[in-house]
């Protein structure tokens, strides 16, 4: 297996806000190859305070259905279970407060195509999330034919200071992926979405 085969995106963070009662946090991704993908979908809101956030959402909820079919994976409070406790370690993710924040996590094996995750909150709240996605495949499993993740896009509300759209990823591997980013806001309306950013800036910058 060459070096090459291994580099893919294998990981993506989506940083917004639900700003009014029963609002959600819409996002979506592809997956490509004919086999399903293993992944590990979080929607972190609690243990965010520990990184000095605050308005954070008390408790998320994240759905995972492939497009046009029911949801396959749902969770609420992800309750520290051994499964998502291993699986959260392999891929490097920070660790959830405790057992019993209530962060959501479910760790599922999606179809290829394309899915979209949800994100909404319990009890009605409010508050800054942390939606992320990750590749749950071990790296020394790669190879050409193996499903990788190829598109993962959000739509939420934006505003301005502390409430932009942040979003992050990462590439697993040894050698650059080339990507596509983009900040559509004008082209939203041409699909009857209301209300869309007249005027989005994008900017790229590597992490530290």
């Amino acid at each position: 297996m060459c070096i090459r085969d291994r580099s893919r995106l294998s990981y993506v963070a989506l940083r917004g806000r639900i700003a009014a009662t029963g609002g959600a946090f819409a996002g979506g991704l592809v997956v490509t190859n004919s086999a399903a993908k293993r992944l590990l979908v979080r929607a972190v809101g609690p243990t965010l305070g520990a990184f000095g956030l605050t308005g954070v959402l008390a408790d998320p909820f994240v759905e995972i259905a492939p497009l046009g079919a029911a949801k396959i994976a749902e969770n609420d409070n992800w309750g520290g279970t051994a499964d998502l406790t291993r699986a959260m370690a392999a891929v490097g993710a920070f660790a959830l407060a405790d057992a019993d924040s209530r962060d959501a996590a479910a760790l599922l094996t999606l179809p290829p195509g394309a899915a979209t995750v949800g994100v909404s909150a319990g009890g009605n709240g409010t508050g800054t999330i942390l939606a992320e996605i990750y590749d749950a495949t071990p790296s020394e499993n790669f190879g050409p034919t193996t499903p990788r993740l190829v598109n993962v896009s959000a739509r939420t509300e934006v505003g301005a200071g502390d409430n932009i759209l942040i979003a992050g990823f990462a590439v697993g591997g040894q050698t650059p992926v080339r990507v596509l980013v983009r900040a559509v806001g004008p082209t939203l309306g041409a699909f009857g979405v209301g209300g869309t950013l007249a005027d989005p800036l994008l900017e790229i910058r590597p992490l530290g």
